[in-house]
Parts: C-alpha cells; structure tokens; sequence
C-alpha cells in the first residue's frame, strides 16, 4: 500500500528571527513510518523542520503552516495513496501582522526587532488541513486524524474527538477522517504513550498503551478497510 504520514509542528514568523512554535517532536509519526515501511509499505512522511525523521522512508521537510498545506495539495494531486495519517501538530494560527510603534507589518516580512521594543502580535485562523485531505486525493483513501487533549475530563475528550470528526459544518461528511487517534498530555510518560482509537460513530475501536502498538492497530485498520 502507498501510505501518507504528517508529522512534526509548523513554525510561523513573526520577525526574520523570531517565531511561533509548538513542542510537537514528530516522534510518534517517525515511529508510525517506521512501523509502516517494516510491514512492506511505501511510506511518505511529510515532517516539520525540527521535527524527528524516519530514515526509512521519503521525507519532505516543511516549517510553517502554508508551506504544508501546499505541500499536501501537490503530492496529493500527483500520487494515489490508499491511507493518509495526519498527525502533524497543525497551528491553528499564525501571526497576521506585527505593530510596533502604532505602526502594522505584515508577519515575517521585517527584520529582527530591536531589544527594547515593545510590540504586538496579530494572529489569524487557519482553516483545518484535514477537512481538504479526502478532496485532494486522487484515490478515495482512508484518512485518520490525531487529536492531543491536555488534562481532559472523559466528556471533554469525548467532544474534542468529536469535533475532528463533526468539524464546520457539525456533521460527518465526505471529507471527515475515517479514524481519529486520541492522546492526552498528561498521560504520556518515557514509558508509556496511551492512545484510543475511534471510528466515525464515535465508538472505541482500540485502545493501547504505546506507539508501536498503535502502528500494528492502525495496520490491521488500514489493510482491514482496503481488503474491503
């Protein structure tokens, strides 16, 4: 199977030297390709630049949010994949313009801002790359989405994995995830990396305790479906 994988966090400017970042490692997605790649696969991983790289497969690098979703849009007109795993750590936003003396710049366009200064920062919204994925493709392939809650209660994580599958228009649709992986924070330890999985009626389909074990559970997922 030709299986796509994102991974790693987007960085945007603010200034030629500062940015917004998150602490995504890409660990789990590398992990995931490298599962992937041992069972016979033909993995692609599409990684944030300080991100954690498979060496098993081919990587492409991207470092802000545009940089991946133009990435996507190419390789996802360009080949057919039977499975897309998206578990990239997305910015949700990304600085629109910095003021600085009452005066607006556009994000990223201006040199290093003088120590001293006192500025602000104005971000934007992205739109959701995984609500394009489904219509990009050029093979109707099975998509599994990733969300990472933080001290959640059950119901919380239950409406945060919920609004993945739902997302704008409140309804699954065409373009929602197959699949939806679910980790929280504060559950994650050296040893230990919790996950539970869930289909589109919002059901557990698995839950684990480590990556790998997550890597064979979304095989048996990916080669179940397509067997279909």
């Amino acid at each position: 199977m030709n299986i796509l994988i994102t991974g790693g966090g987007c960085e945007e400017p603010i200034d030629d030297v500062r940015s917004v970042c998150n602490f995504s490692t890409g660990k789990t997605s590398s992990l995931i390709a490298d599962c992937l790649v041992k069972a016979g696969h033909n993995v692609i991983c599409l990684s944030g630049y300080r991100a954690i790289k498979s060496k098993n497969c081919i990587v492409h690098t991207f470092r802000t949010f545009e940089d991946l979703k133009l990435m996507l849009e190419q390789i996802l007109s360009q080949n057919e994949f039977d499975a897309v795993i998206h578990a990239a750590a997305v910015s949700d936003y990304s600085p629109d313009f910095v003021t600085i003396d009452g005066k607006n710049y556009p994000a990223g366009s201006i040199n290093k801002i003088p120590s001293g200064k006192t500025f602000s920062v104005t971000m934007k919204q992205n739109p959701k790359l995984i609500e394009s994925v489904k219509r990009l493709s050029k093979k109707n392939c099975i998509l599994i989405g990733f969300k990472l809650t933080d001290r959640f209660s059950d119901g919380e994580k239950f409406d945060a994995v919920r609004k993945v599958f739902y997302g704008k228009n409140q309804e699954i649709n065409a373009d929602s995830p197959d699949f939806v992986v679910l980790n929280d924070k504060s559950e994650i330890t050296e040893s230990v990396h919790p996950c539970t999985v869930f289909d589109r009626t919002l059901s557990k389909v698995f839950e684990c305790s480590s990556v790998c074990s997550l890597s064979d559970g979304l095989l048996k997922l990916i080669e179940k479906r397509t067997e279909v």
